[in-house]
């Protein structure tokens, strides 16, 4: 994570730096990735880069963060629409990514960009300590999600089945962005697999 220097820095120049690792992280792998580009495009000595991050994959990690709070808005979005109800919430959530004429939402672009520069760099496993860590996470599964209805209301139990519907969600995410696949088709499969999720869970009425 980033050093507090680094929350000190005048915004603009933040905002400097941010927009250059973009920049970098969008178009080259990230294996080939250079500190010296950033540094050069945000107009920083190199020496400071460490005053504000670890190395390259601290910064990375820190950019796909920022990226997963806008995440949770959505979902949050899709679960007041929804009423808390987590299945079709996260339907919800993949039309607000993936609109119908299978374009990506404009924020997530650049998402989209460094994942498919980065197809066999498993992005999940880099970032999976900090989502099972993130209390804006578990926030969501506190206080936006309706329970009520479960087979099972235990901690454990409902956590599981918090972590399967993002598991789920991420499959046709990759399957669109690094396999090819369409968003039609993958929003077919979520269905059927938010389904047997349902049914495994809770009781109600089908996805569709």
């Amino acid at each position: 994570m980033p050093t507090q220097t680094f929350f000190r820095l005048p915004e603009e120049k933040r905002e400097r730096l941010i927009a250059a690792a973009w920049e970098e992280f969008s178009t080259t792998r990230f294996s080939a990735a250079s500190i010296n580009r950033i540094v050069r495009d945000a107009q920083i000595p190199r020496g400071s880069f460490y005053q504000y991050f670890e190395d390259k994959e601290d910064l990375f990690i820190y950019l796909f963060g920022s990226v997963r709070e806008e995440a949770f808005l959505l979902m949050r979005a899709a679960l007041a629409e929804t009423g808390g109800e987590p299945f079709r919430a996260s339907l919800r959530l993949f039309d607000d990514v993936f609109q119908g004429d299978g374009r990506v939402r404009p924020s997530m672009e650049r998402v989209v960009r460094v994942l498919r520069l980065n197809q066999n760099m498993d992005v999940s496993q880099m970032l999976l300590s900090r989502l099972q860590a993130d209390d804006g996470f578990c926030e969501i599964e506190r206080r936006d999600i309706d329970w009520s209805g479960f087979r099972q209301t235990d901690p454990a139990f409902l956590s599981d089945v918090a972590a399967l519907l993002v598991l789920s969600f991420a499959c046709s995410i990759r399957n669109i962005l690094c396999a090819g696949a369409s968003v039609a088709s993958e929003r077919e499969k979520l269905c059927t697999r938010l389904e047997v999720l349902r049914r495994g869970s809770m009781k109600g009425e089908m996805v569709s």
